[in-house]
């Protein structure tokens, strides 16, 4: 019995999506929205459901995330239909069995109602509770009073003076026959694991098994294709898809089947083949004639989970590795971090964890934790597992092409050598310092400026210019101060020859780089004369950031603004990698809700995305919109303007054309600059 409440528990989710509308009308609009879905009234996505008693009703597209996320829905045709538990609550329908469906998806729902049956308590008293209780490490009270919001409205709970709650009759009710997970329970599944055998593999899968053992160039061939499969109930319904392609069957017959059973568009069963190819689960045995593989009908005939991972893993990387680094609880993006090392983006290590814990070999002990459970660690260690470093030189060699295409030879080691000659005032085998001065006027030529050694007695070391905003162009002379000891003390600096330099070149402003600034004489020094002082290393990840970032000269020259121009650069910079992580996130959503919404706004998108680690703003995610928007780059189209533009529709087209587009034009322009 533990084991099946365990597996109950682990499907269960910790995030309750939002319901647009205020909570007096939470009932109305639930209760509404399912007959309205039941009478065939849910075909437009912009259309707003007739609500009886709802003052200011939402589109269905507004309503849509929290609707799925109770697993109510699903979409057929581009209409909204009734899932299995939708029907069985719309024949049922009652506060009651609305709540015993919150129930089955969310944790610590239920359990709110055995720690308040035991005395009345607050909000606060009850989140303090759940806490300690249940080891959770929640920042406020939004989990527990949004939890406690859905008790009383489908009338689970009532509140009875001095702001505390207790549970109502049919509370109670819920108390005797809701399975709810207790701390104790929480303890017991460790031990209730122990107990649990790991099958046999069966013998094609056994073999696929050895030979990874016994070989280990198949380990380098383990790929990092896309993953993709229906939702819910991944594993299960790639079996039904296996199951259907036993026999040979025409590609026709498999789109066919797998639309129908499945209520997919063409374009999404596209999306998965490659991954039941690469998987070893498919095969193409003539032109558009498939057929499962022989391992994968040996899982189809187990009807074991742990079969379908031990083909996963065979095949993909960071699958049993994934269970042994989260031995210990670890964050998803902890998880995410360690893919990289394999190969993996974010999106394909999320795949591969949503199948470890559909299979019960991790677990999700808190929100956007995972941690292997006793069974996975002992699965995993069955496993030929290998180390991450199997990959590195691959993708180091993929990272050097790259690096390659975008520098010239003779800048490859040009961070190297400006490293080298701000500690070696001979390097080189130069004149004292000439090799740093050299090196700094490179970078900075490296970024886009014009930049050049000056050197000699009477003048600046190197002069950098660009044009500003204005079209006014702006000078920058640098004092390069190269030192053994590594540090550049106000001995080493001229307040007159700097004056004089900076007046002799007409500079708007004054830079001194060396390795590193001992005591604050230099320091208020250059404060008081708004001289910049920059590190060698400083520089260097400022001329990478400006690569990867594509800063333009007026951002990257910020750093020449003393005091506090390092600050704003490292603060623009902390901005630009944030839009840069929130279009990818934005693609990626687009990409697997744009099937289920047809067209998306940015207050879906923040809905959507309101939850996740990165949180965005209405107004971040306005201006990623308006960047894919653009003629220029053309990744999102406008389906329908609404007179707040934050509910203008779009849909996402030709992202793997723009980007071929955008790197024809870099690669031309690039190529312009080196002639």
């Amino acid at each position: 019995m533990n084991t099946e409440i365990k597996n109950m528990w682990r499907k269960k989710s910790w995030s309750i999506p939002d319901l647009l509308g205020s909570k007096s009308e939470y009932t109305k609009i639930v209760i509404g929205l399912i007959q309205q879905i039941a009478s065939g009234n849910a075909n437009g996505m912009d259309d707003f459901p007739k609500l009886e008693g709802v003052f200011e009703p939402r589109t269905w597209r507004e309503y849509v995330p929290f609707l799925k996320g109770i697993g109510i829905v699903g979409n057929h045709n581009g209409s909204l239909c009734l899932s299995e538990t939708g029907e069985w609550l719309h024949r049922n329908l009652s506060f009651y069995n609305i709540a015993s469906v919150m129930q089955e998806r969310f944790r610590i729902f239920g359990e709110i109602l055995y720690v308040l049956d035991s005395e009345p308590s607050t909000v606060q008293e009850v989140d303090e509770k759940i806490c300690d209780l249940y080891k959770l490490k929640w920042k406020n009270c939004s989990n527990t009073r949004k939890r406690m919001d859905w008790l009383e409205v489908l009338g689970l709970i009532d509140i009875i003076g001095n702001r505390k709650w207790v549970v109502t009759e049919s509370g109670k009710r819920a108390l005797k026959e809701w399975i709810l997970v207790t701390p104790e329970m929480l303890d017991s599944f460790e031990d209730a694991e122990v107990s649990y055998k790991i099958s046999e593999a069966p013998t094609e899968i056994s073999n696929m098994i050895q030979e990874l053992y016994d070989n280990n160039l198949l380990q380098k061939e383990r790929c990092t294709y896309n993953l993709w499969s229906p939702s819910p109930n991944k594993i299960e319904n790639l079996r039904k898809i296996l199951e259907y392609s036993c026999e040979k069957v025409t590609r026709i017959e498999l789109f066919k089947y797998i639309g129908d059973e499945f209520n997919l568009k063409v374009s999404s069963i596209e999306s998965m083949m490659p991954f039941l190819k690469a998987s070893g689960l498919l095969e193409e045995v003539g032109r558009n004639i498939y057929i499962t593989s022989s391992v994968a009908k040996e899982w189809c005939e187990t009807g074991v989970d742990i079969d379908f991972i031990r083909i996963l893993h065979c095949h993909y990387r960071f699958v049993g590795e994934m269970i042994l680094f989260a031995e210990n609880d670890v964050t998803r993006n902890e998880i995410y971090q360690e893919a990289k090392e394999y190969g993996l983006n974010n999106e394909k290590a999320r795949w591969i964890a949503g199948f470890l814990v559909e299979a019960g070999l991790l677990e999700e002990p808190q929100y956007l934790h995972l941690k292997a459970t006793t069974f996975g660690m002992e699965f995993a260690n069955t496993l030929p597992l290998t180390d991450k470093n199997v990959y590195m030189e691959e993708i180091n060699s993929k990272e050097n092409i790259v690096a390659e295409t975008k520098k010239n030879p003779s800048e490859n080691d040009l961070f190297e050598r400006l490293s080298a000659a701000a500690l070696d005032p001979l390097a080189e085998g130069k004149a004292s310092g000439v090799a740093f001065e050299e090196e700094i006027a490179k970078v900075f030529r490296y970024m886009g400026f014009e930049a050049k050694r000056v050197g000699g007695p009477g003048n600046t070391d190197v002069v950098v210019r660009w044009i500003d905003d204005e079209g006014k162009k702006v000078t920058a002379i640098v004092d390069a101060k190269s030192k053994s000891s590594g540090q550049v003390s106000h001995n080493d600096v001229s307040d007159v020859a700097i004056d004089a330099h900076k007046e002799k070149n007409n500079a708007d402003y004054v830079a001194i780089v060396g390795a590193g600034f001992s005591g604050d004489t230099i320091k208020n020094f250059a404060s008081r004369k708004k001289v910049a002082l920059i590190t060698d290393q400083e520089l260097i990840d400022i001329a990478k950031k400006a690569e990867e970032l594509g800063l333009n000269l007026q951002e990257i020259a910020i750093i020449f603004q003393s005091p506090d121009g390092k600050s704003r650069l490292q603060e623009l910079i902390s901005t630009k990698q944030r839009e840069q992580n929130l279009i990818e996130l934005i693609v990626a959503t687009f990409r697997k809700e744009q099937e289920m919404l047809e067209s998306i706004s940015a207050r879906d998108m923040f809905l959507l995305l309101r939850m996740t680690d990165n949180s965005p703003s209405l107004e971040e995610i306005l201006n990623v919109f308006s960047l894919l928007s653009t003629d220029e780059i053309d990744v999102l189209e406008m389906n329908k303007q609404a007179s707040a533009k934050e509910n203008t529709t779009y849909t996402m087209k030709n992202a793997k054309a723009t980007v071929n587009r955008l790197k024809m034009i870099a690669n031309a322009i690039e190529k312009g600059i080196e002639k």
